[in-house]
């Protein structure tokens, strides 16, 4: 009798100690599974233009995917395309809006850039479709996610220490840190890295930052990464404060984050309830605007899914 005694006060320790690590390192996880009811869907355009023929543009296609296109090199950073990011097809944060365009209609695809392995961010179900659509694309990861992609049968993997950099034929790459965190799981929280995407190009750089909170050292990092055109930066997902302002930022941090790495102009991604989040839909565009009409130093845009920005590189 003592002994089933034992065994049943071992569990219930167990049990309480994985209620509270759970409840200290996954607060944000378990925030996102319960989004604010009553909030709207997100406006969005529908890319109807081929672009298989057009080169020297971008475009946000919701949560931290964007498609950039330089000189007939296409690269998309955090693509997700599956209906849900979860491990299971049949629970999880649902997207709330369809497609812009699908897997089939974009252009060939040469180079992927994962932030962090997060389910939004990481999709392994859109990178094997890539894959398939073109057997040479290469995928830039976090340093520790490359094992993820190799067991899923993914080629061309390279992975990267923060401050990490390489030269590619037709491009150059930084990977840097963020404030952030990773896990695929329970069990594996910051296994790998996560961070932020520099990429020069010979006209034009860029910085792409998947999901960060604000961090004081921001303001650093210039003098490492030189001076960058266009940054996309998260601006969602940061209601409540008490559970998100440590991985989150909102969009006066946004904005200060651009302010700070001397950002010549900036767009808002991880915004806009594509999956989930608490705050208003429209909240961190109203507020970026706000902020815009008050500083003229800001240059924050904050457009839709699907709007095409073209790039004048002459």
């Amino acid at each position: 009798m003592r002994f089933y005694k034992l065994i049943i006060l071992i569990i219930f320790i167990l049990l309480i100690s994985f209620t509270f690590y759970l409840n200290t390192y996954y607060k944000s996880f378990f925030n996102t599974l319960d989004p604010k009811s009553g909030n709207e869907p997100l406006s969005f355009y529908k890319i109807e233009e081929n672009l298989n023929n057009k080169t020297n543009y971008f475009t946000w296609l919701g949560q931290s995917t964007i498609l950039l296109s330089i000189d007939s090199k296409n690269i998309l950073f955090d693509p997700v395309f599956s209906r849900r990011v979860s491990p299971f097809s049949f629970v999880g944060p649902q997207r709330r809006i369809p497609l812009v365009i699908e897997i089939s209609d974009l252009p060939r695809i040469d180079y992927v850039f994962i932030s962090h392995n997060h389910y939004d961010h990481l999709d392994m179900s859109t990178l094997k479709k890539l894959q398939a659509y073109n057997s040479d694309i290469v995928f830039n990861v976090p340093l520790g996610d490359k094992k993820l992609l190799t067991s899923n049968s993914l080629n061309n993997v390279n992975e990267f220490n923060w401050w990490e950099s390489v030269n590619f034929t037709d491009l150059s790459v930084i990977f840097i840190p963020a404030k952030h965190w990773s896990a695929r799981g329970f069990f594996d929280r910051n296994k790998s890295l996560w961070g932020g995407w520099v990429t020069k190009f010979n006209e034009i750089s860029f910085l792409h930052i998947g999901d960060t909170a604000y961090d004081k050292d921001f303001i650093s990092y210039k003098e490492k990464i030189g001076d960058i055109d266009i940054g996309f930066i998260p601006i969602g997902s940061y209601y409540p404060a008490e559970i998100e302002s440590d991985v989150h930022a909102n969009p006066e941090e946004g904005v200060q984050i651009s302010l700070d790495l001397n950002i010549k102009r900036s767009y808002g991604i991880h915004w806009g309830n594509i999956y989930f989040s608490q705050e208003p839909t429209y909240e961190p565009r109203d507020i970026i605007k706000s902020i815009s009409l008050k500083n003229e130093r800001v240059n924050f845009h904050t457009p839709l899914p699907g709007e095409i920005i073209n790039l004048n590189l002459n």
